[in-house]
């Protein structure tokens, strides 16, 4: 089989096993992949032997994994104080003794060459000790950074630094996880003068505090955004969620919120072009959180309101676990959250929850979902049997289109009526 061999890689494992015939395996024409795994003891012997023969091919080093501890990492930036023309895929993994920040001449030499790095993933103690590199990978796609101790206080500034020059990132994973004792939580989110476009995201995933995550989002934009996911360590709502919404590049037709109780109150939105999720539609935006309903509470607020939310035709609303709606009226007004649909055409609910039939009747004075023509309720499969259609279902059916009937007959004494049925499904035998 014959193969070119820019579609194949050589995997060199520098430490601490020591691989067979590496040579023999260093004089071929493949790009080369260095890995060395050892978060605790130097990089001796034949395992540093090893690194440096393969680092020597810098026109092949096409990927780089090193986790080390202190000293190692010492060594490995002497090793490496040059410029990698071929490196697309870097991975670094910092032991708990690490005390340097990554040298200016990492990848680059002593004429500061440009970094042709694609992918970076970094897992390290301070975002301080990596800033400076941070700020030169101006060519990343992707970009996954892992804090995982205190982070020392700095500015919103600092903090967007090394976003302002990443114009081609799309995929952003940040896990930033300080100590609560030891971070200075701010009592207000000051907003940049000037926001970082980042035209090119579309994936952004985040783990840590609420307060760092205000101050991030609060100094950029990203209009291609499709994939947000956001796992949060306390109780804050996201302040900027409507901003972001409405900065959207795309004019989306449909909205999908799923409340789903068995998994720490999780929140999910989606914006959809039209009115399912299909292949050859435009990819839809999903927003997936926990603590939910605090974290979302911007979205609920009338002085913050979306307006790509106002302007959606359709709404459908999930409920994986209906348990968990019994205690909302307390929690989360259901009410105000549905009243931002201004422009709402169809509502869908799968399952039917009677607290939404509750929100609908209140009479609180003001327009309500003004344009709303049609509530759709889920159908469950009909089994039929040979004396004839499901009873159960049948009264459990008529059950759910009463309890909109207040709704219903108000609507229609304003001249404005509303149909309510279940969705068509195919009979099961």
């Amino acid at each position: 089989m014959f193969a070119s061999s820019s579609r194949l890689d050589l995997i060199i494992t520098v430490g601490p096993q020591k691989p067979r015939h590496i040579k023999t395996t260093l004089s071929s024409s493949l790009p080369i992949f260095i890995e060395y795994k050892c978060l605790y003891g130097d990089i001796t012997g034949s395992a540093l032997w090893r690194m440096r023969a393969a680092l020597r091919h810098r026109d092949r080093v096409r990927e780089i994994s090193f986790e080390g501890s202190n000293a190692g990492f010492k060594k490995f930036f002497r090793a490496t104080k040059c410029s990698f023309p071929a490196l697309e895929r870097l991975f670094l993994r910092f032991g708990y003794d690490y005390e340097q920040n990554i040298p200016v001449t990492f990848l680059r030499g002593p004429d500061l060459s440009d970094l042709h790095l694609r992918r970076l993933s970094l897992d390290c103690l301070s975002l301080a000790s990596v800033s400076g590199f941070l700020l030169s990978a101006t060519a990343l796609t992707d970009l996954m950074l892992l804090v995982d101790a205190g982070i020392e206080s700095s500015t919103e500034a600092s903090r967007l630094a090394f976003l302002r020059g990443m114009h081609c990132l799309r995929n952003l994973d940040l896990s930033i996880l300080p100590n609560p004792l030891d971070y200075d939580y701010p009592s207000q989110h000051s907003v940049p003068k000037d926001t970082v476009p980042m035209s090119e995201l579309t994936r952004f995933h985040y783990i840590g505090h609420n307060t760092f995550l205000n101050n991030l989002m609060a100094g950029f934009s990203a209009p291609s955004l499709q994939d947000v996911h956001f796992m949060l360590c306390d109780l804050l709502p996201i302040l900027h969620i409507p901003r972001f919404i409405d900065g959207l590049r795309e004019p989306y037709r449909t909205v999908n919120v799923t409340f789903n109780g068995n998994r720490r109150d999780d929140f999910g939105l989606s914006l959809l072009t039209h009115s399912e999720d299909m292949d050859h539609f435009k990819p839809p935006f999903r927003l997936h959180t926990n603590h939910f309903p605090q974290s979302i509470e911007p979205i609920t607020s009338s002085s913050m309101s979306s307006t790509k939310l106002a302007t959606a035709e359709e709404l459908a609303l999930f409920f994986p676990d209906t348990v968990m709606v019994t205690g909302w009226q307390h929690d989360f007004p259901l009410r105000e959250f549905l009243r931002q649909f201004r422009s709402v055409k169809v509502l869908r609910l799968d399952p039917f929850v009677p607290e939404v039939a509750l929100s609908l009747r209140q009479d609180d004075g003001e327009a309500f979902l003004p344009f709303l023509e049609e509530i759709e309720l889920s159908a469950r499969p009909i089994s039929r049997s040979a004396k004839g259609p499901d009873e159960e279902y049948q009264h459990c059916a008529a059950a759910e289109l009463v309890a909109f009937e207040p709704f219903v007959s108000t609507r229609e004494q304003t001249g404005r009526p509303v149909k309510v049925f279940h969705r068509e499904m195919p009979r099961s035998d």
